[in-house]
């Protein structure tokens, strides 16, 4: 057998080139441990305009303030993890319930504190946006949380000056249980929100919340927009670097 140093001299030395960086909307993204829709629903809508690089940050499950509150502990170092060695163009943290507690500007700091000069979004962040894109100032909301993080949600679209004129709520105790949640739930939820209040459009929160692929059949029911939050961070994440993404089948937010 060779020694190294002999090996080293029948090696072939080969000369290459560097190409350039995919010509694609680069997203770094942290995720929950427990998020189960989140990675799936993305897949369906980057096509061929971006790619998406992913880590994950660890989160015990149960939906109350104190352990949303909590996640935040490890953003900073998920997000260093995500591609080391390659720019990003945009961050996302994918936890509508948990940007809303922590607070988005800190959910940005804690994102691109090594990804500096970036642009950095959330579902809260996005969800907000894409409402204010798509004219609605009446905007029920349908959530899977229970009432200690409902409450504040309710209180903070008020205080963007959205008015809510129903709130529907599942009142899940544990994140891992909303990704087994029914379309026909969903679609009897639905029903009941909109039979108590005139609305301009309807927020469905969670990006565990498997909706994605029932958005347009809803919205052909009931003749009204529907967001949800992976949908709207997909396409807020690309409208911070000036695209404009269109995906056929996903609601009206991706189709204007």
């Amino acid at each position: 057998m060779l020694t190294e140093q002999e090996f080293e001299a029948i090696e072939i030395p080969l000369a290459h080139s560097r190409s350039p960086r995919p010509d694609k909307v680069h997203i770094g993204l942290v995720q929950l441990s427990t998020d189960h829709s989140l990675e799936t629903d993305w897949t369906k809508l980057i096509g061929s305009s971006a790619l998406v690089f992913s880590s994950r940050v660890y989160y015990s499950s149960v939906m109350t303030r104190k352990a949303l509150n909590e996640i935040a502990q490890g953003i900073t170092d998920a997000a260093k993890l995500i591609a080391v060695g390659l720019p990003m163009d945009v961050m996302a943290f994918g936890c509508t319930s948990a940007s809303m507690v922590i607070g988005s500007k800190t959910i940005e700091k804690l994102l691109t504190a090594h990804h500096p000069d970036i642009p950095a979004t959330n579902p809260w962040t996005a969800a907000k946006a894409a409402l204010r894109h798509l004219n609605a100032e009446k905007v029920s909301i349908f959530s899977p949380y229970p009432t200690q993080v409902n409450y504040p949600l309710y209180r903070e679209l008020l205080s963007e000056g959205f008015d809510v004129p129903a709130i529907g709520a599942l009142r899940i105790q544990n994140d891992t249980d909303i990704t087994a949640v029914s379309f026909d739930s969903m679609l009897k939820g639905a029903e009941q929100i909109f039979n108590r209040a005139k609305t301009d459009a309807l927020f469905m929160s969670c990006t565990n919340l498997r909706i994605l692929d029932h958005l347009e059949k809803l919205e052909s029911i009931f003749d009204i927009p529907i967001v949800c939050s992976n949908q709207a961070m997909f396409w807020h994440a690309m409208t911070l670097v000036g695209k404009s993404p269109k995906c056929e089948g996903f609601g009206r937010l991706l189709n204007i």
